[in-house]
């Protein structure tokens, strides 16, 4: 394996380096691998729905000895290791001649270390297969853990064998294993993203021209509020890696498509024009007027998340963070309150859009709002936004039509919808989320950006671009880009030159 041009060596382990693959095309490479292995080797096996998105596949542990040389033969030249799940102990290089350093163990989980070398992104056991060895009889079978159908003990003749179409190929295994289950989320979601190329003189210069007649909130008419270092690829980057069960993403901007992305079906430039529902209050330089009118996107899922440029999934999650089986929203609140006040023409649009939103939920229900959302993708439906409008149309109709912020605006992102489906019994508050927000103008945000890709613990991260900066442009632009290079160093399918 030392002779082989394409394998590495990572933290003592021989690994594979990391190009294109993302973490579930690596587990589904395995996966297929493995296959290919115990069809050549005659070794029967189920595939098995486990208890999250792993694939599970279950061999007869009367045929653990087998098992064990086909894949010692067939990993001979190959970097798999194997690290046991019910036993305490290293993973094993399989090519060494052992799946465990126990005869005890029943579950493995087999995988290839992945590094991207330049950027330290690596792939271990977190994305391997499972490999669990069952007591297989007559009368019964024995499971060395549940999975999302069975108990530990089930009776052969209910175990009845069946088929299924999964990663291209079909399997063998147990009927109704694969069956939509109660608590699946099996309807389409999108996500949209607000976008604006503040990098354009064209852009810069209208703004200006259509600023000159308005007075605008604190730190509303800073540079910082449109100016962008294609922040916008490698969140599009995120969403490949990390969420690729996302049905399709809209880019709801009135800029041009930027040089590195290629014309994709998967994401559609969505200029204001074609989703507001009166064109005639355009343009816009309001992200609070475009948030008003996304639920009029064409084409959109009922169920689709929003996010902004500037806010990224920083590792693996499912559409169970943001819906429940039943099409319940799921929003992450923050720990800063909205505070005391009304709105008024010195607060920020959003500081001001909080208190306004919290108006008009106390007057319609009685309750108050106290908290501001996390910066965060954040899970919409279409028809609560049009239910709504309907509610509030004034509000809707003016802020469409403000130009720029202004102290009467609603945010209905962040966070009207939100508290509006809340008390309406179509929404709860997510309180699993691990979300990291950094000010990336400020010194303690250059540490706060180290840690975080020495952890790649957080579900989300923004990196704003702060209005009182520490720092000075040119090194918050040089850090943030290798950042963000760092952390997401696999160019997504869309990408011009892919």
């Amino acid at each position: 394996m030392r002779d082989r041009a394409d394998v590495v060596r990572f933290k003592g382990r021989f690994a594979l380096p990391i190009t294109h693959t993302t973490p579930h095309e690596a587990m589904v490479e395995d996966l297929l691998f493995v296959r290919d292995v115990l069809d050549g080797a005659g070794i029967e096996y189920l595939l098995v729905r486990g208890n999250d998105e792993r694939p599970v596949i279950a061999v007869n542990w009367a045929q653990r000895k087998a098992l064990r040389a086909a894949l010692v033969a067939a990993c001979e030249d190959r970097p798999f290791y194997s690290k046991t799940v019910d036993a305490k102990g290293p993973a094993v290089l399989v090519s060494d001649g052992s799946m465990s350093a126990t005869s005890k163990a029943r579950i493995f989980r087999l995988f290839r270390p992945r590094v991207h070398l330049a950027s330290g992104l690596n792939y271990g056991a977190s994305t391997g297969v499972q490999i669990e060895l069952w007591s297989i009889s007559d009368d019964e079978i024995v499971l060395p853990m549940e999975n999302s159908l069975t108990r530990r003990v089930v009776r052969s003749e209910e175990a009845v064998r069946g088929t299924v179409e999964r990663f291209g190929r079909v399997w063998p295994t147990i009927e109704n294993m694969f069956a939509d289950h109660a608590s699946d989320i099996n309807f389409d979601v999108d996500l949209v993203f607000s976008w604006v190329d503040g990098s354009s003189a064209e852009f810069q210069a209208q703004r200006a021209k259509r600023m000159q007649n308005y007075v605008v909130g604190e730190g509303d008419d800073s540079a910082a509020r449109f100016r962008q270092i294609d922040e916008l690829k490698y969140a599009l980057r995120s969403v490949h890696m990390y969420a690729p069960w996302i049905r399709r993403i809209f880019v709801a901007t009135d800029s041009d498509r930027p040089a590195w992305l290629a014309d994709d079906p998967r994401v559609t430039f969505m200029p204001s024009e074609e989703f507001f529902a009166d064109p005639s209050v355009l343009p816009t330089h309001n992200s609070q007027a475009v948030e008003s009118q996304l639920h009029h996107i064409p084409g959109l899922a009922e169920h689709f998340l929003y996010s902004n440029d500037d806010m990224f999934f920083g590792r693996s999650v499912g559409p169970q963070m943001f819906f429940s089986p039943g099409g319940i929203t799921m929003f992450i609140e923050a720990t800063t309150r909205i505070g005391l006040g009304h709105n008024d023409d010195e607060r920020s649009g959003f500081e001001n859009a909080a208190r306004v939103n919290r108006r008009l939920l106390q007057d319609r229900f009685g309750l108050m709002t106290t908290r501001h959302l996390e910066h965060a993708a954040t899970p919409l439906r279409k028809s609560v936004m049009e239910e709504m409008e309907k509610e509030f149309p004034d509000e809707f109709a003016a802020t469409a039509a403000s130009t720029f912020r202004a102290s009467t605006n609603i945010s209905v992102t962040n966070s009207l919808y939100h508290y509006y489906a809340l008390m309406s019994g179509r929404a709860v508050v997510q309180t699993a989320a691990r979300v990291k927000y950094v000010d990336t103008t400020m010194k303690s945000g250059l540490r706060d950006m180290d840690s975080l890709l020495a952890k790649r613990s957080m579900d989300f991260f923004c990196l704003n671009d702060g209005s009182a900066p520490e720092i000075d442009l040119e090194l918050r632009t040089k850090k943030v880009t290798q950042f963000l290079e760092n952390y997401f160093p696999i160019p997504a399918p869309w990408e011009t030159g892919i």
